[in-house]
């Protein structure tokens, strides 16, 4: 997934993905970095609910992931 600009309330978040492999784990977990759009402005990295043993197969599937699941997925950190 090339990164996205997402609108969520009154607020613009740059979004890109990466894999991370946890210890002692054959899989590859979907993180996703949300950034706001200033030096000092904040970030989250939310480990998305996707993991998978093929790194290739997991960024295909960031690929098909929608405003609205990345929305979600903010939306419940900031809430937390």
């Amino acid at each position: 997934m090339a990164w996205r600009t997402l609108a969520l309330d009154d607020r613009v978040w740059t979004v890109s993905v990466a894999a991370e492999r946890r210890p002692g784990s054959d899989d590859w977990v979907l993180v996703a970095a949300f950034r706001r759009p200033a030096p000092d402005a904040e970030r989250h990295w939310i480990p998305l609910q996707i993991s998978s043993q093929s790194k290739a197969a997991l960024f295909a599937r960031a690929d098909t992931l929608s405003q609205d699941d990345l929305a979600s997925a903010l939306r419940q950190r900031l809430t937390a």
